[in-house]
């Protein structure tokens, strides 16, 4: 609760004009709540100071939001704004990394019989590879995201488990984009001055060659939050045409960057729809 803060409004005030994604742990790949992608101009949201963009919402009517679905946090929140008063915990941007590695602790001890904390040995969490970022809105640096791994415990008695039984994926976003259960879709996008406006993420693997590559943000300016189509977590399969698996990620970006002001990206992406449904109250 140190690490947030209370917001109270109205269930009665109409639209909050708030678009939310599904906010996933970068440490942990947890489901932890929802976080406020964008506000709409001259909404009850901008116009009374409610929320600001990058804010997470983790608790709503002291319901946490912590492993729920998007679809079950978003009805959560509708429901709660069927009565007068909602009362909101909403994590600000810069106590984000603290409230993600404050969500792994509790993993790691549970309480015996007589209420003396005894640890419990997570299974073991192959690590893996660094994720790299790289931003698309037209600056030439590059953001190194690391990914965090946990280690394993030692315990002479644990059994080593075989690589099926260990603990998912870090990322919901590295076992994602599977070609069964997503849709395709064509996206055009019109390179304006500010860029094209999303950050790619993906895997290193030498073992099997360039991993896929996903969206990992949608950037407040640029060509994709215009468009509002294009959604983070989005498996890009081909630009212009050309099918980009096997590509690494600088091919990807390198073909992107090669697109001039004024012309327009044809991008194919897959989206599981069950892992992202509305993504909009």
């Amino acid at each position: 609760s140190e690490m947030t803060k209370t917001v109270e409004i109205s269930g009665e005030g109409g639209p909050l004009g708030i678009h939310v994604v599904p906010f996933f742990s970068s440490l942990s790949g947890r489901m932890l709540g929802l976080f406020i992608r964008g506000i709409e101009e001259n909404s009850r949201s901008r116009r009374d100071g409610l929320f600001h963009e990058n804010e997470c919402i983790v608790k709503i009517n002291h319901v946490d939001l912590t492993d729920k679905t998007f679809a079950q946090a978003q009805d959560i929140f509708r429901q709660a704004m069927k009565f007068q008063s909602v009362i909101l915990e909403v994590l600000p941007p810069y106590n984000r990394e603290q409230y993600e590695k404050s969500a792994i602790a509790p993993l790691c001890f549970l309480e015996n019989e007589e209420g003396v904390p005894k640890t419990k040995i997570p299974p073991p969490v192959h690590p893996k590879p660094a994720l790299k970022t790289i931003n698309l809105s037209g600056a030439s640096s590059l953001e190194a995201g690391v990914q965090a791994t946990l280690q394993q415990a030692k315990s002479p008695n644990l059994p080593r488990l075989s690589r099926k039984s260990s603990s998912p994926s870090l990322s919901p976003l590295l076992g994602f984009g599977n070609k069964k259960n997503a849709k395709k879709i064509k996206i055009d996008l019109k390179k304006g001055p500010e860029g094209l406006g999303f950050t790619v993420v993906t895997r290193d693997s030498s073992v099997h060659g360039p991993g896929p590559i996903f969206v990992k943000n949608i950037l407040p300016k640029g060509a994709a939050v215009k468009d509002g189509r294009l959604q983070s977590g989005d498996r890009i399969l081909e630009v212009n045409g050309r099918d980009i698996t096997g590509r690494t990620q600088e091919e990807l970006v390198a073909m992107l960057r090669s697109t001039k002001q004024g012309e327009t990206v044809c991008l194919i992406v897959a989206r599981q729809e069950e892992a992202f449904l509305p993504r909009e109250l």
